[in-house]
Parts: structure tokens; C-alpha cells; sequence
């Protein structure tokens, strides 16, 4: 944890151990994130689909985003898988893989997935965000497979990051999970996940993207419920006049997520 995240949030001295309700909550949240980490990882396949039609996957989400936010969220996202055919042709799957491609290989949607390209001046990858990330992920152990090919601050390696925290559900973890959201997600994706859901252009994605903000929001939450850190987001910088233009409000995405 850097020096700066801990002047922005007031942190216990000792972290209080959750007790065995709350690591089964954070273990739900953790595998609603591994719902959310398929959808942005890699292009959908027909098994992937069909997974994803399971009735059971549906009840258990509507199960940890309970409140009529999260329902809300949760019925368009079903809604989008269900009106995908059970066995999808190939030219589905290649609408979908166009769509993926647009949000997360060719800013096709002007919708970057990594932190640098909202953070700094030069609106480029690999910025300082990363490397801050990449701190975040020594500190645990953990590192990016290829930093070249996935930056450490893309969207994907931190949900993953988070998950772990989770998984690990020690009171430092769980601190630390609540610091990283607020000071490395919190400023930019928020506004990633609001323009994807404005402008992809499949229902799916749109409606994932929905999801995640809901579900990051719920958890932030949960996080601060359990180890006592209030949500603190770090403005994010001023931006110059090519700043990505603002995006539609997102239930549950706002102000941070």
C-alpha cells in the first residue's frame, strides 16, 4: 500500500479477521467477479454461452446483488444471454468477438480498459498506473503474465487482483482490496463501464458492463461494511481538451464505479 493511500484513507492498526459468514459472502462476490472476468478476458465461444444460459448461474447472482439495483442488473444481463441462441452460430460468435474487439483490443468504442489511457496526460498505455499496479501486485506476490501484451493496470488484471484478495479474505487482504478499488480502479472505471454500456454494440456486453459497475459498487460496500475504510476516491487528474467526452449515468456506476 502506498504512502498516499494510506493519507487518503483513515486504516485500522490491526484489521479485524472476518468471521466465517462474511468470508462466505466475499467468496460469492469473488466468484460473481470470475462471471465478469470471462465476459472481458476473451472473445465467447458455444460453450461459453451455454454456460452462462445455467439457470443456477442466474439465482446465485440474483442472490448476491439483492437489492433492486443489483436485480435490475442482473435481469438485462440475462436478458441479453437469453436472446443469444442456445447453440450460436458462427456469425453470432463473430458479432460478439467484433464487439469484444471494438472494447478491448482496438478502442473501437473509445472506451480504454486500461488506467493509463484515462490518467495521464499523453492519454497512452503503460503509464504510471501501471507501474503502480504492478506495486500492488508485488506486494502480494503476483504479477502479470505478459505486461506487454496485457498491461498490469488493464481491466482484467486487476479484477483478478481483487479476486485474489478476497479468496484470501485475511483482514489485510480485505483492507487492502477496499484501498486498491477506491485509489487504482475508482478514478477511471467507472467511466470505462458507463461507456461500454452506452455504446457497445451487442446487448450483451452492454448489459455486462452494466453488471460489473453494480457489482463493484456492491462490493465496495460490502468491503467497507467489514473492515471499517469509508470509500475514498482520488480526484482524478484534470484532463486537457481531448479528454474523452462524458458518458450516460450507469445505475450503480456512479460516482466512482
Amino acid at each position: 500500500m502506498s504512502a498516499a493511500a494510506e493519507k487518503l484513507h483513515e486504516l485500522p492498526e490491526t484489521p479485524r479477521e472476518p468471521d466465517g459468514a462474511e468470508r462466505a459472502r466475499l467468496a460469492e462476490f469473488a466468484e460473481a467477479l470470475g462471471v465478469v472476468l470471462r465476459l472481458f478476458d476473451r472473445e465467447l465461444d458455444t460453450a461459453t454461452v451455454r454456460a452462462l444460459a445455467e439457470p443456477e448461474l442466474w439465482a446465485f447472482l440474483a442472490g448476491v446483488l439483492d437489492d433492486s439495483a443489483g436485480r435490475e442488473a442482473v435481469a438485462r444481463l440475462k436478458d441479453a444471454v437469453d436472446a443469444l441462441p442456445e447453440t450460436p452460430d458462427q456469425a453470432v460468435l463473430d458479432r460478439l468477438a467484433a464487439d469484444y474487439a471494438d472494447i478491448f483490443l482496438t478502442h473501437g468504442h473509445r472506451a480504454a480498459p486500461s488506467a493509463s489511457v484515462w490518467l495521464t496526460d499523453d492519454h497512452t498505455e503503460r503509464g504510471e498506473p501501471m507501474f503502480a499496479a504492478r506495486r500492488w501486485y508485488a506486494h502480494w506476490g503476483v504479477k502479470v503474465p505478459d505486461w506487454r501484451k496485457r498491461p498490469d493496470d488493464h481491466i482484467v488484471p486487476m479484477l483478478q487482483f481483487v479476486s485474489l484478495l478476497l479468496e484470501t479474505a485475511s483482514g489485510a487482504a480485505l483492507v487492502d482490496a477496499a484501498v486498491f478499488l477506491d485509489t487504482q480502479m475508482g478514478p477511471w472505471v467507472g467511466n470505462f463501464l458507463g461507456r461500454v454500456a452506452q455504446r457497445a454494440d451487442t446487448a450483451l456486453y452492454r448489459a455486462a458492463a452494466e453488471f460489473a459497475g453494480v457489482l463493484l459498487s456492491r462490493l465496495r460496500a460490502e468491503l467497507e461494511r467489514i473492515t471499517g475504510v469509508a470509500e475514498r476516491i482520488p480526484e482524478p487528474p484534470k484532463r486537457a481538451a481531448s479528454e474523452p467526452e462524458a458518458v450516460a449515468y450507469v445505475p450503480g456506476a456512479a460516482p466512482s464505479w
